[in-house]
């Protein structure tokens, strides 16, 4: 609307810069038309004299019978669904809340999907917000259950069910009870693979299961699984895999018997079952067929034709006439980290002819989750942003790779000649404008402010980088958002450029809603700690009054428990949320509204904090 508003009374009669008139709730007018169509609709046009004014109305009917009288046309081309899915994965990786929910939605109106793989797609998604809640009083679980989903969303709802229930301290017989009276029976979506699980919460369920079932098989797996320490939990299962009397749900008086009788019996145990075995009854693991050897989560050795075990073998695969092997977080997970092999999978990235981009890009969300923290894969993400550069056209997807990859690639501490090649690759003039632009303002903020609060190679190249990316958004400050001025501001504040961001506003600019609404405390959270930082001190100041407490705990806590209570607001960066607390948090956030940043930078942080409190207050 605002380049069809420019083209039909701008420069002719009126002044137009494009911008959103801010309505003041105390003005009768104003408050009119923001009580019909809501605040940031409304554009004002102020013609200079009479004359002016009886143009602009006449250019104005004539544009409203065009607009009219114009055929009817799709708004957006169709894109196919296998791009559709790739990109659905890659946003979930990034972190995207709302670019994952457009696509979904695209997703079902494109069809060539059938209605399972959609609800399998949505519970996917809602696990990486932390939604619980939803999960378990999703309408499709039941029928979902019966399907024998992948194993990321068995993985979603166990653990769903787990946080929601557990979190008060239950003991297990309680626990056991609810788990039977549910009003779906999970525990179908339970095997003895899902012990291998590398979730706690996932875990917890899967232990309670055994426990019920008095599955021996199945305990000593769980006890074969070093990554959860199960706390008291595993003392029981402990026990049952020694021969204790299993926990039966449908006698609760028995059942406690069972607890005291396996609580004695757990100051003999000293020694550890053989998690190997599978007889039910014994330690002999002589039978190697007895254990279902893992080559991926929800297989067994031999399903699959093709022998996947590192990401060098799936590149390799990718080489061949054959059509490229499927790629998901579970496969990759259990192979090396990335950063293991990183000169050599970007060597193998770089010497793939440019048809086989959009089979390297099948596995660009799996690389982006298995990113090793301790130990970047950076070569292999510097080759990964220079086949988005050089791609035909950069979807909002595509910028969130680029802002993840960028992240992994300046946390690995490239060299100078690595650092300086690839910032000006991102700058470079047949570039820039496709992703540094007004409509794209959000990620160009997130991709400039990344760098700047990053470790830097090179202070120059850093501060010419910065100036570049940001040289046109400064130029059209007067068409961004308040939050996105302040976080230029901060980006060039820290490059040492003196660059003014404040932009004159207008009488009617005052506060679209009275701070006194907004809530006192606002909890952000992310695994990004520069991050946090750099949010808090645009918040703090946009919004001085407001006390901003940060987490990025990979895990629930007393502490984190109280700010979720007390906070007003919570906004959450949901990358990398596997490992993350948002599930906590989602459980005990109370009444606070919740926010998810779309992107895992600063600007799309404070965009969420934007959003939430103005929704919020009002």
């Amino acid at each position: 609307m605002r380049g069809l508003l420019g083209a039909a009374v701008a420069q002719n009669w009126c002044d137009f810069d494009g911008r959103l008139a801010k309505l003041k709730p105390s003005d009768p007018i104003d408050a009119a038309v923001r009580g019909r169509f809501g605040a940031n609709t409304t554009y004002v046009l102020r013609p200079p004299d009479t004359f002016a004014q009886q143009g602009m109305f006449a250019a104005l009917s004539q544009f409203v019978s065009s607009l009219e009288q114009r055929p009817t046309r799709a708004n957006r081309i169709a894109r196919p669904v296998g791009r559709l899915l790739r990109d659905f994965e890659v946003s979930l990786a990034a972190g995207q809340a709302a670019t994952s929910l457009d696509l979904l939605e695209e997703i079902e109106r494109t069809g060539g999907i059938s209605h399972e793989n959609i609800a399998f797609l949505r519970f996917r998604r809602l696990s990486q917000l932390g939604e619980d809640r939803q999960i378990l009083d999703d309408h499709a679980l039941r029928t979902l259950v019966a399907t024998e989903p992948p194993r990321l969303v068995r993985e979603a709802v166990l653990a769903a069910w787990y946080r929601v229930n557990a979190r008060d301290g239950n003991d297990p017989i309680e626990l056991i009870q609810q788990l039977r009276d549910f009003r779906v029976d999970i525990a179908l979506l339970v095997d003895n693979l899902s012990a291998a699980t590398v979730s706690a919460d996932v875990w917890g369920t899967v232990a309670l299961v055994a426990l019920a079932r008095g599955d021996i098989s199945l305990a000593r797996d769980l006890l074969g699984n070093d990554s959860v320490n199960g706390g008291e939990l595993r003392k029981l299962v402990r026990s049952l895999a020694g021969g204790a009397q299993p926990l039966h749900p449908s006698d609760a008086e028995a059942a406690g018997a069972t607890v005291e009788r396996v609580s004695a019996e757990q100051t003999d145990d000293t020694t550890e079952p053989a998690v190997s075995d599978h007889s039910g009854e014994t330690g002999d693991d002589t039978n190697p067929s007895s254990t279902p050897q893992r080559t991926a989560k929800g297989t067994e050795a031999g399903d699959r034709d093709w022998p996947m075990d590192s990401w060098t073998a799936w590149l390799k695969s990718l080489n061949s006439d054959d059509p490229a092997p499927p790629l998901d977080t579970d496969l990759a997970g259990m192979w090396p980290a990335p950063g293991e092999s990183d000169a050599e999978l970007s060597s193998a990235i770089d010497n793939l002819p440019d048809a086989a981009t959009v089979r390297i890009f099948a596995g660009l969300a799996a690389f982006i989750d298995c990113d090793d923290y301790a130990k970047p894969a950076w070569r292999t993400a510097a080759v990964l942003i220079r086949r988005h550069l050089y791609s035909d056209s950069l979807t909002p997807s595509d910028l969130g790779a680029i802002s993840a990859l960028l992240a992994i690639f300046l946390r690995g501490g490239p060299d100078v000649g690595a650092y300086r090649e690839l910032l000006g690759d991102l700058v470079d003039d047949d570039i820039r404008g496709r992703w540094a632009a007004v409509s794209t303002a959000s990620a160009a903020m997130d991709i400039a402010d990344l760098v700047v609060t990053s470790p830097t190679a090179d202070r120059a190249t850093q501060q010419g980088f910065v100036a570049t990316a940001l040289e046109t958004l400064h130029a059209q400050r007067h068409r961004l958002t308040e939050s996105l001025r302040v976080i230029g501001d901060l980006a060039t504040s820290d490059s040492v450029l003196t660059w003014d961001w404040s932009v004159t506003q207008s009488g009617e600019a005052d506060a679209l809603v009275d701070s006194e609404n907004y809530p006192s405390s606002i909890l952000l959270y992310s695994l990004e700690e520069a991050v946090l930082a750099r949010a808090k001190a645009a918040v703090e100041r946009i919004y001085p009054g407001i006390q901003v407490v940060l987490s990025s705990t990979k895990v629930g806590s007393v502490g984190l428990r109280e700010h979720a209570r007390r906070a007003g607001l919570i906004v959450l960066a949901t990358r990398r949320a596997a490992h993350a607390a948002t599930g906590f948090i989602q459980t005990h956030a109370g009444d606070a509204r919740i926010e998810y940043a779309d992107g895992c930078g600063s600007a799309s942080m404070l965009r969420a904090v934007e959003q939430g409190l103005r929704l919020t207050a009002e």
